[in-house]
C-alpha cells in the first residue's frame, strides 16, 4: 500500500485548508467567535440551548461530573464497558464507581441493568453511547428521573443519531459530545457539552476557564484581571481545531451521508461471515455510527484479537478495540475480577474497531475486509 488507511478523520484537506483560513480572518479580531460558533452548530444538531466547548473528551467529562455533583466518595452507576476518557475521568474525581454489565446485543448499558445498581446513596447515573449506538437512552432517563438523580449522556461521537423523535444529546441534564478524531465523524478535536440548564452552562465554563468568570465586555478579551471563584481546568478549545470544528460541522449532513455509505459498503461485505458479529441497528431510531466495529465470535480468544489487530497493523490497516472493560483496567484499580461484567468482558476481548472515515474508497473497504478475512483465516488455523 502506498499510505496507510487511518481509523478516523484524516488531517484537513485542502479545500478544508482554505475554509478554516477563511474562518480564521474572519475571527481575527475575536478568536473565541470560533468557540463560540463551534457550540452553537453543536447544539443546533443536538437540539439544546446552551454548549459549551472544551479541548478534549476527559476534560469535558471531568467537568461534567462536577458540575452534577459527583464529588470525591459519591455514588455513581456507569456501565462496565467504554472509552479510557470515561474510565479516566472517572478514576480522577474520586467517586465511588458501580459498574454495571452492557447488553449483549447492542453492548450498551440498558434499564435493568442500571436500576439492579443504584441505590439511595448513587447521586449520578452515566451512560453512554457505545460506537454512536443510542438503544436504551430513554430508560435510562427515565430511571433517573424516577430516582430523582442526574443522568450524564457521554454521546461519544455519535452527533446527529435520534432515538425516537429527539436527537442524542437531548436525554441527560448534560450530554457530553466527543469531536475528536479517533472518537467521532467530525475528527477536528475537543469536545462540546449541551444541556437546558443555563446555570450548568455557566458552571461548566467556569470550570472550563481556570475557574474565572468569562469576560463581560469585549475589551476585557484583551486581557485585565479577572478573579479565580473556583478550582478549574485550563481546558479551551485552540482556535485551529475550533476552525476545523466549524469547517466540518457546516456540512455534516454530507459528511454523515457519506459515512453512512461506507456502513453499508462494509455490511455487504461482511455480512455473511460466521466468524463476525455486526453493529446492532437500532430498532427505535437512526444511528450515526463513530466506527465500525466488529466483534469476533465465541470461539476467538482477547488473543486471536490482538493477532488479527496486529496482522492488519503489519498491513498498514489501522485496527484497535477502542471500547474496555473498565472495571478491570489495571490503571482503575477497581478491586474487581474477571467474570464480573461478562459481558462487557467479552466484548471489549473480541471488538475491532476497522478504518472508518469520508476518505475511504471502494477498494479501500475491499481491501480491508480481505486483510481482516485472511487474518481471521490464520487465527483459526494457529488454535487447531
Amino acid at each position: 500500500m502506498s499510505e496507510p488507511l487511518w481509523l478516523g478523520s484524516s488531517l484537513p484537506n485542502p479545500e478544508e485548508w482554505g475554509l478554516m483560513r477563511a474562518e480564521l480572518d474572519r475571527a481575527r479580531q475575536d478568536p473565541e467567535q470560533l468557540e463560540r460558533l463551534l457550540e452553537e452548530l453543536v447544539a443546533d444538531i443536538a437540539g439544546r440551548p446552551h454548549a459549551v466547548a472544551f479541548a478534549s473528551s476527559g476534560a469535558a467529562l471531568e467537568a461534567s461530573l462536577e458540575v452534577l455533583g459527583a464529588t470525591r466518595g459519591t455514588e455513581v452507576v456507569l456501565p462496565a464497558l467504554g472509552p479510557a476518557s470515561l474510565g479516566n475521568a472517572i478514576a480522577r474525581s474520586g467517586v465511588r464507581a458501580l459498574y454495571a454489565d452492557v447488553d449483549a446485543r447492542t453492548i450498551s448499558l440498558r434499564g435493568t441493568a442500571a436500576a439492579a445498581r443504584i441505590s439511595p446513596s448513587t447521586r449520578l447515573l452515566v451512560t453512554h453511547l457505545t460506537h454512536g449506538q443510542p438503544t436504551g437512552l430513554q430508560e435510562l432517563a427515565s430511571l433517573a428521573s424516577r430516582y430523582e438523580i442526574p443522568l450524564l449522556e457521554f454521546v461519544g461521537g455519535g452527533l446527529g443519531g435520534r432515538l425516537g423523535r429527539d436527537p442524542v444529546g437531548r436525554f441527560g441534564r448534560v450530554a457530553v459530545v466527543s469531536l475528536g478524531a479517533r472518537e467521532s465523524a467530525v475528527g477536528s478535536g475537543g469536545a462540546v457539552c449541551v444541556t437546558n440548564d443555563d446555570s450548568l452552562a455557566r458552571a461548566l465554563r467556569l470550570v472550563r476557564n481556570l475557574g474565572r468568570p468569562e469576560p463581560e465586555q469585549d475589551w476585557e478579551r484583551l486581557g485585565g484581571i479577572r478573579t479565580i471563584v473556583r478550582t478549574g481546568l485550563d481546558a479551551r478549545i485552540g482556535a485551529l481545531n475550533a476552525a476545523l470544528g466549524v469547517v466540518r460541522l457546516s456540512r455534516f449532513d454530507e459528511i454523515c451521508t457519506a459515512l453512512e455509505e461506507r456502513f453499508h459498503a462494509y455490511l455487504r461485505r461482511l455480512a455473511l461471515h460466521p466468524d463476525l458479529v455486526l453493529p446492532e441497528p437500532c430498532a427505535d431510531g437512526t444511528v450515526r455510527w463513530s466506527h465500525f466495529a466488529v466483534r469476533l465470535g465465541e470461539r476467538f480468544t482477547r488473543d486471536d484479537r490482538d493477532q488479527i489487530v496486529l496482522g492488519l497493523l503489519r498491513h498498514d490497516i489501522a485496527a484497535a478495540r477502542l471500547m474496555h472493560a473498565l472495571p478491570l483496567e489495571p490503571g482503575f484499580a477497581t478491586g474487581h475480577a474477571r467474570g464480573d461484567f461478562p459481558v462487557a468482558e467479552r466484548a471489549a476481548d473480541r471488538l475491532i474497531a476497522l478504518p472508518f472515515s469520508t476518505s475511504l474508497r471502494e477498494r479501500d473497504i475491499d481491501l480491508v475486509c480481505q486483510t481482516l478475512q485472511v487474518m481471521i483465516e490464520r487465527a483459526s488455523i494457529m488454535r487447531s
